[in-house]
């Protein structure tokens, strides 16, 4: 999950990049360097002691956002599946949120956002982020020992074994003049 305050990763860094802004959900966290490696996600605030770290498992989803109209920079944009600031919201009307602890771990959910100053190195931000979780498979998705199906739900057709049904007889020479 976050791991504050860890030192960034020294082996398996596929991607550094510096003069990184970090922001979790809007609130800026300042300038930093940006570690993409096959362990964990590291962010590290220059001149002072502050970043964190995000393991593979629970970031939900990345992408690379140009929509300025849904946040003012272009980023490389994670979903982590974890609420990450301080539990207790302040409602619009100042009284501190009271929602059950049940509801918030349904929708624990932090937007972090990684804003480079080269804003071309997007991409390579992405490709590298996107090769490290390929390392840590989400284990719901692992398929089991059993044979995989053909048959998308709600389907009515079944996975064959090649063999011809009784009603799809096959008439002797049927495809004698194929080509060759």
């Amino acid at each position: 999950m976050l791991l504050p305050n860890l030192p960034p990763p020294e082996e398996g860094v596929r991607h550094r990049q510096c003069n990184t802004q970090a922001f979790m959900n809007a609130r800026p966290l300042g300038s930093g360097t940006l570690y993409i490696a096959e362990s964990r996600v590291s962010w590290a605030k220059d001149g002072a002691d502050g970043g964190f770290s995000l393991e593979y498992p629970h970031i939900a989803i990345h992408a690379v956002s140009r929509d300025v109209s849904s946040f003012a920079h272009p980023c490389l944009y994670l979903m982590v599946d974890a609420k990450l600031e301080d539990s207790q919201a302040v409602t619009p009307n100042g009284v501190e949120g009271s929602d059950s602890e049940e509801e918030d771990d349904e929708t624990a959910m932090t937007e972090v956002r990684f804003v480079p100053t080269d804003q071309f190195s997007l991409e390579p931000m992405y490709k590298a982020l996107n090769d490290c979780q390929l390392l840590h498979p989400d284990p719901e998705d692992v398929q089991s020992d059993e044979k995989p199906s053909l048959v998308t739900p709600g389907g009515s057709h079944e996975a064959r074994n090649g063999d011809l049904e009784d009603d799809e007889a096959m008439e002797t020479g049927q495809f004698d003049d194929a080509d060759m």
